[in-house]
């Protein structure tokens, strides 16, 4: 442990509760009614990883090809899961399927991809190396997914009659659709686009920060970070748009 970094337990994660605490007596206060959601929430996160650690542990002290290829099809069901029914409102048969299946392509070929010819990683699935990167792709990816199929079914439920009258011209279904594809793609990759431009010039990154606090030497913490960032927006824009396509041609 670096000097002058006291060791942390329990107790500094409740002392930490009383800022989420604060957040939900402004939110009683103003009648937001997110108090239960936050505090839920926070269970929920200090539960989480507190189990992810442990799982983590032995993973890693594994040091097994098959265990690691195990936990990231079980965080990408997972991530698949909190897509469909936690944060998207519209949704369609098979959209369980979907969404699995556009995770595990988005960020098992940009993982591999980037851990291989980016951070040169030997071999690729090195778990402390291999996890905590599918991780941080998933929870990104995720977030983009999520908003560019809300974003796509929204528009063809407000876009209907227009999309039935491309269609009575002969349109295929991914013709009729594709401007209103390309809107949702976009607007779902505004957020990313957004955080690439601004980082390291008003915040600084997770991955960043983690290294730093771990010790490691300034200059390879800001390298890791943009290789880390550009698979990210990799990772969300290839998510994207498998999503939306295939949304639109099935």
């Amino acid at each position: 442990m670096d000097e002058g970094q006291a060791p942390l337990s329990w107790w500094h994660v409740l002392e930490s509760s009383s800022f989420v605490m604060v957040a939900a007596f402004v939110s009683f206060s103003f009648g937001l009614q997110l108090e239960l959601s936050l505090i839920i929430a926070s269970v929920r996160c200090v539960v989480q990883l507190s189990m992810m650690g442990y799982v983590l542990d032995d993973v890693f002290h594994a040091n097994n090809v098959w265990i690691v290829m195990l936990m990231t099809l079980v965080l990408i069901l997972l991530g698949a899961y909190e897509v469909v029914f936690n944060r998207t409102k519209k949704t369609f048969k098979g959209l369980f399927l979907v969404m699995f299946i556009t995770l595990l392509l988005c960020t098992c070929t940009i993982g591999i991809l980037g851990t291989v010819f980016s951070l040169k990683i030997t071999p690729f699935w090195t778990p402390a190396k291999f996890i905590p990167i599918i991780g941080m792709l998933l929870g990104n990816s995720m977030s983009s997914i999520a908003m560019a199929s809300e974003r796509c079914l929204d528009h063809v439920s407000k876009h209907a009659p227009v999309l039935e009258t491309r269609l009575s011209y002969g349109a295929s279904r991914f013709e009729a659709a594709r401007p209103l594809a390309v809107e949702s793609i976009r607007l779902a990759l505004l957020p990313v686009i957004t955080q690439l431009g601004v980082m390291g010039l008003i915040n600084i990154p997770g991955t960043m920060v983690g290294l730093l606090l771990a010790g490691a030497p300034i200059r390879e913490a800001v390298i890791y970070q943009q290789v880390v960032m550009f698979m990210v927006v990799a990772s969300s824009t290839l998510g994207s748009i498998i999503a939306v396509v295939v949304r639109n041609t099935i």
